[in-house]
């Protein structure tokens, strides 16, 4: 029997390891996981039935993110009071309360659905480098041969697309391109990874495919992956291209956002492997660095949850305002409209009131007339003139 290498890859994972295999891509938003995420087909790699549709303007694509995971995660994080625009990281003790919770079993149970869907099943969401420690303690549960995809993006790429989604300012984008980067580095160190640089990947499809592929231990369908480069990926998704220089003139950058770029971009190139021992002392550096931040980045969160709630007020505000303003003009649309139907029928009234008049004139021309002293004294000759008038109807 023929076998294409699609089904090659999943039986032959399936023989060597007895397990199935789970591929997480963990990256920062608006970073390209869509477009690499949906790569994943190439691979044989499934993607699952229920994922967010696509969203004019936003990711017009579509986002190849499982709903169900993607409201689990919202979930979780909304049960710590963070979200996923927060730029401090989860805290240790939040994770543990996560793990004796129920939230262990029902994420043990969702992915289980998910993978005995498939031998080899994908998913990605950005919240799940927050909550990367939780999920790998469910992933170890679960026994899954798991591994990753990290992906990265021109940090000013990312700023200024989360800008124009969702107005944040320069310098919370970058907070949250740094949290997201070191969290899913520090967090993947112990899975077997791959990094690529989305830039590189609009640019070199197929390579970076096919690079993704073999440190992964996947098999390419190359009628897929041309159909992929060549339908899917469009030069339209990519809205930006930076050089690396422009990082240093923005005075909002972080210098460590500049420095974990620079590194990431060696390894992206293959100038660097990732799992090299001087990059993995700077990725606990790194971490250890952003950790320091934390009390810092919480105020953030705060000072941004407040104006947020401000803007909520502000906002419902202006939509009563909105409303009473508009039951105003409503108001005095029909004031109007009721003051052009009293001046017609003031019209009409002065219309009918100048026609009596008029006949009333005319009856009082009558009136002077047959009252009049000329009018008496030729009233006999008047009768007369009628007695004498011959009749029709004589022979």
């Amino acid at each position: 029997m023929v076998r294409n290498n699609v089904l090659e890859a999943k039986l032959d994972t399936m023989e060597s390891t007895g397990k199935k295999r789970l591929i997480i891509v963990l990256g920062m938003h608006r970073s390209g996981t869509s477009a690499i995420t949906r790569g994943l087909q190439v691979m044989g790699i499934d993607l699952g039935n229920n994922l967010i549709p696509a969203m004019e303007g936003v990711n017009d694509k579509g986002f190849w993110e499982d709903s169900d995971i993607n409201a689990f995660n919202n979930e979780l994080l909304n049960s710590l009071g963070s979200d996923w625009h927060h730029v401090a990281p989860i805290k240790s003790s939040d994770i543990e309360t996560l793990l004796k919770s129920c939230y262990f079993t029902r994420a043990v149970e969702l992915l289980r659905q998910k993978v005995d869907k498939n031998t080899i099943f994908g998913f990605k969401d950005p919240r799940v480098a927050k909550l990367l420690p939780f999920w790998k303690e469910v992933f170890t549960y679960c026994q899954f041969d798991t591994r990753c995809i990290l992906v990265i993006r021109h940090p000013l790429s990312v700023t200024k697309s989360l800008n124009k989604r969702d107005s944040f300012d320069a310098e919370k984008s970058y907070l949250l391109w740094l949290g997201h980067v070191i969290e899913s580095l520090s967090g993947s160190m112990d899975l077997q990874r791959v990094l690529v640089d989305y830039d590189k990947l609009m640019k070199s499809p197929e390579l970076e495919i096919d690079r993704i592929s073999r440190q992964l231990d996947f098999k390419v369908d190359y009628d897929e992956l041309h159909n992929y480069a060549v339908q899917f990926l469009d030069k339209a998704l990519q809205h930006t291209i930076h050089d690396l220089s422009e990082l240093s003139l923005d005075e909002a950058c972080p210098l460590l956002v500049h420095e974990i770029y620079t590194k990431l971009l060696e390894v992206a190139s293959g100038e660097m492997n990732l799992d090299d021992p001087v990059l993995c002392r700077l990725i606990e550096q790194w971490s250890e660095e952003f950790q320091r931040l934390k009390p810092a980045l919480a105020l953030v969160d705060r000072y941004f949850s407040k104006n947020l709630v401000n803007n909520q007020i502000i906002a419902e505000y202006s939509e009563q305002i909105k409303h009473i303003n508009q039951a105003v003009a409503e108001r005095e649309a029909a004031v109007i409209e009721k003051d052009a139907a009293i001046a017609e029928k003031d019209a009409a009234i002065a219309e009918k009131d100048a026609a009596i008049a008029e006949k009333d004139a005319a009856l009082a021309r009558v009136n002077s007339v047959l009252t009049s002293k000329s009018w008496r004294i030729t009233h006999p000759l008047r009768t007369l003139k009628k007695w004498l008038k011959p009749s029709r109807s004589a022979p």
